[in-house]
């Protein structure tokens, strides 16, 4: 029987390390990261048709979407278009890669309904769509070059258990971007490489950097303030991820995270905050 309807899950991602390593001449920057896939996710359920329309659930989405791209690339590639409907639990303007994760999950559902495109031209579909959106597709822990689309899959020797907090404000990207003054220092990518590979969440914690935040929290000060708490709950490292405005404590249970979440969620400057481990 031909399968009609496909759900799949789209995962949020966090930055463990982010380091700004340079300007293209096409505005864009290059980019040195360790990205994990977390247990946030929204849900996207996607089903055969000759259109492509979209609808969500939990927040109101601009009409050109990356659901929408993503859908509407495959197509123009093999004719075949989708429905697709989400539930949104991902906050928007968060750095946690959302609307990436949506739209890498529209395309192994497709991909999942139609076999009809090669793997390397639905990683070149998902750079068109996005620079997170190659990294949504593959999932797990991976080192992150370029604009995001040199993908180095890594091994994670034992879960991280992580709280993932945002204040009500999100961060302007154009206005981070040109905030940033270059050089910046780089992360210590090799040593956090392997503290992921052995397991060792105190190693991993001395090593958490993002390169983008000092410039985040100047514009939205509750950044910083959120990181305290985090640490004040007893993290052993706190971040904000991607370009902001969430930040992410990594504790040393499942049970100390859940035990924080429920703390910060009561938090003045925070409109959102959830436990999640990691998903490699």
């Amino acid at each position: 029987m031909k399968i009609t309807t496909i759900q799949e899950r789209a995962y949020a991602k966090i930055n463990l390390t982010l380091g700004v390593t340079g300007k293209r001449a096409d505005g864009y920057h290059t980019l040195d990261s360790l990205m994990l896939t977390t247990s946030l996710a929204d849900e996207v359920t996607v089903t055969r048709s000759r259109e492509v329309i979209v609808t969500a659930t939990g927040m109101l989405l601009p009409y050109r979407n990356t659901l929408r791209a993503a859908a509407e690339r495959y197509r123009a590639l093999t004719g075949r278009g989708a429905r697709i409907h989400v539930y949104k639990h991902i906050p928007a303007e968060a750095g946690l890669g959302g609307g990436s994760a949506d739209a890498a999950a529209v395309l192994r559902a497709m991909q999942r309904l139609y076999g009809e495109v090669e793997e390397r031209d639905l990683y070149d579909i998902a750079l068109r769509v996005g620079a997170d959106v190659p990294f949504c597709l593959k999932g797990g822990l991976c080192r992150a070059r370029g604009i995001g689309e040199l993908l180095e899959p890594l091994p994670l020797g034992a879960p991280l258990h992580l709280v993932i907090a945002k204040p009500a404000a999100g961060v302007s990207t154009g206005a981070l971007f040109s905030a940033l003054t270059l050089p910046r220092p780089q992360p210590e990518t090799a040593r956090a490489m392997q503290a992921l590979a052995s397991g060792d969440a105190q190693a991993l914690a001395k090593l958490l950097y993002n390169a983008l935040e000092p410039s985040a929290v100047a514009l939205v000060p509750q950044i910083g303030r959120l990181i305290d708490e985090l640490l004040h709950l007893g993290a052993l490292g706190a971040r904000m991820t991607g370009s902001g405005s969430a930040v992410f404590g990594l504790f040393a249970s499942e049970e100390a995270a859940a035990r924080a979440a429920t703390v910060i969620r009561s938090h003045a400057d925070c409109a959102f905050a959830a436990a999640v481990r990691s998903v490699a």
